[in-house]
């Protein structure tokens, strides 16, 4: 028993690592013309109401795109950048956008937070139903 489990999650594991590439495939072609991708690819299995966060390096006086794809299931997603002193540069919560372009004066590290909406699903019997989805973020500079 003890080793269907660790396959279950295995298998489960592999089939979301795959779906999270292909979003970010997908999110990487909504960059926009004029920018290259940095590398950076930031891909996450979400449940509603987490958050996960990053820590990247953007250069000084360089122009960049941070773009954001999730799985419909999941909804819309809430991102906010900080500065290394925790003060916050950017949230899209009032706003909805899934793409922020920016420019940094100085070379430094933004930690890039992504958060899933609650979730308010039920099934037949009103109990909450589970549900997780991947959730993308890719970096472009402008050339």
């Amino acid at each position: 028993m003890k080793y269907l489990s660790i396959f279950s999650f295995l298998i489960f594991s592999l089939s979301f690592n795959a779906q999270c590439k292909s979003l970010s495939k997908q999110c990487a072609k909504n960059i926009g013309e004029g920018y290259l991708l940095s590398g950076q690819d930031i891909s996450f299995v979400l449940s509603p109401g987490k958050k996960q966060q990053c820590i990247t390096t953007f250069y000084e006086n360089q122009d960049y795109r941070i773009s954001i794809c999730s799985d419909s299931t999941l909804g819309n997603i809430h991102m906010t950048i900080r500065n290394s002193k925790r003060q916050l540069l950017y949230d899209n919560h009032s706003n909805g956008n899934n793409s922020f372009d920016f420019k940094v004066s100085a070379t430094q590290q933004l930690i890039i937070s992504l958060i899933a909406p609650e979730n308010n699903l039920t099934d037949e019997l009103n109990q909450p139903v589970d549900v997780f989805g991947c959730v993308s973020a890719v970096v472009g500079f402008r050339f």
